[in-house]
């Protein structure tokens, strides 16, 4: 493209920037332009506590400074607003704040600033609730769920001292505080109460800010030298890709099925496979006793050839399963750990023969977007083993009273193992729930990592979830970009953005 019509363009889009700073978005695109632009799929909302999809994450990850922060590269919590975040027993934590924060309007970052946010997160039963009740288990959040309620467990102690008690011991809770849902307001928001308008020019506490935000993106701005990032709304993947190819975009954060072969040769050494937190199972609940024999279920997992389907229906989007801790979750996690997830017709056959096979028909049920995959594994399974396999759409709320095997989804919410595990609980038996109890509350991370081992292989024997696949991201980028750096929590980080000297 010429230099001369991008440079038009950019004056152009200058002054569209001055009547609406989102509508000139594509046409600035001069090789001189110092803004770093990204395509993603637009935002659910930017209101940090009820954020709930990829975009949201990764600006919210440039917009606040949350207590930790997950490494770029490695994803580990590290302290970042708290100072530290302690605990004699995992149930009481101290938290700590850093002297001088301050929110991009000027107030100071205090104890109620993250106090205040938890406690409206549950009162609005945004998104986020479910990680202080469920996950946390933060003392009393349960009852403030929708209420304007405070919350038993949230104690401030100064300006920059806060308490919080647990339900249980939880060696993750420090972990878990990078999430958006802990994320922190300012006092004026928390009395006004005007999440509308917040959610239109949210205010953080991070390295960037808002400058403005609508429908079509949300153009972000370091107050510290000036440098601007564009996040374009963008939901066709095929449009983005084609966009950094032809240079007017300088990274996409989606790689459309039918470009996966030719990523590396389009953008060689200027691509990124993030691995990531959510794994589809495939539920077999205690109400359906006729496929309760494990080894039924793993002549079922054998006949299924999961890189088929992730490489067929799902378009490259999944990583085939191969344990029931997903990709992204690390460190701790071991990789292989489902050997019966790996394809093997004869062994299928027999030991369904050994179980004897299922009486009646099995019908698989699941929600519309899984209806893809559903269709392709009840093909195999009825290919393979000759089973009467069907299968039924549902709403969500019907899955967990099936009869029959179903699909589910679960994400880690923290970096750890026994995070991805967790919400297997209610399907484990006693022994592989009380291991998960054990690794939630062992003394530290590290000495979770065995209890989760132990629980994750005892889930595997009887197989009352069978691990399917996992998501993953794809990234590709301009050859004026630097400092692409992203991990499975927060995605990429738009604050290590650069361009090339």
């Amino acid at each position: 493209m010429k230099s001369a019509p991008r440079t038009a363009a950019l004056l152009t889009g200058a002054m569209l920037v001055l009547v609406g700073p989102i509508a000139g978005f594509t046409l600035l695109r001069d090789p001189a332009d110092p803004r770093i632009s990204v395509g993603a799929a637009p935002a659910a909302t930017l209101v940090p506590g009820d954020v709930r999809d990829r975009t949201g994450r990764m600006i919210a990850g440039a917009v606040w400074t949350g207590l930790v922060a997950y490494d770029a590269a490695t994803g580990v919590p590290a302290d970042a607003a708290a100072e530290s975040v302690t605990s004699p027993d995992r149930r009481v934590w101290t938290v700590r704040l850093r002297p001088g924060g301050r929110f991009h309007d000027g107030s100071p970052v205090t104890a109620r600033s993250f106090t205040g946010a938890w406690t409206s997160v549950l009162n609005e039963n945004w998104h986020g609730a479910p990680l202080l009740t469920d996950v946390a288990g933060i003392k009393g959040a349960a009852r403030a769920v929708g209420r304007s309620a405070g919350v038993a467990g949230l104690k401030v102690e100064d300006d920059r001292t806060f308490e919080v008690t647990l339900d249980r011991p939880l060696n993750g809770f420090r972990a878990l505080l990078g999430d958006p849902a802990f994320l922190p307001m300012p006092e004026s928001v928390l009395r006004s109460r005007d999440w509308a308008s917040y959610g239109r020019l949210p205010i953080g506490n991070g390295p960037y800010r808002v400058r403005s935000h609508d429908a079509s993106g949300t153009v972000l701005r370091r107050p510290a030298g000036g440098r601007e990032i564009v996040v374009e709304a963008i939901p066709d993947a095929a449009r983005q890709y084609a966009a950094v190819e032809a240079g007017d975009l300088d990274l996409a954060t989606q790689v459309p099925p039918g470009r996966h072969a030719s990523m590396d040769t389009d953008f060689r050494g200027r691509h990124l496979a993030l691995p990531g937190r959510t794994t589809t199972y495939l539920v077999f609940p205690e109400r359906a006793e006729h496929l309760s024999s494990p080894a039924l279920r793993q002549a079922m997992s054998m006949a299924i050839d999961r890189s088929a389907v992730t490489e067929g229906p799902l378009g490259h989007q999944a990583s085939p399963a191969n344990a029931l801790v997903p990709p992204g979750v690390l460190p701790g996690r071991r990789e292989g750990q489902c050997r019966l997830c790996v394809h093997d017709s004869k062994a299928a056959t027999a030991a369904l023969a050994d179980a004897g096979g299922p009486t009646g028909p099995v019908t698989i049920r699941y929600e519309a977007g899984d209806a893809a995959g559903v269709t392709a594994v009840a093909g195999q399974l009825r290919k393979e083993l000759k089973l009467d396999v069907r299968t039924r759409p549902a709403e969500p709320a019907e899955l967990r009273g099936a009869d029959g095997p179903f699909v589910l989804h679960t994400t880690a919410a923290y970096p750890a193992p026994v995070a991805a595990l967790a919400p297997l609980r209610e399907l484990a038996d006693g022994y592989a729930s009380d291991l998960i109890d054990e690794a939630e509350r062992a003394a530290t991370p590290e000495e979770a990592v065995t209890p989760a081992r132990l629980a994750e292989t005892a889930l595997l024997r009887d197989m009352p979830a069978m691990p399917l696949w996992s998501s993953h991201e794809h990234l590709v980028w301009s050859e004026r970009l630097r400092g692409v750096r992203a991990e499975p929590f927060t995605g990429l980080h738009l604050d290590r953005l650069a361009l090339k000297e």
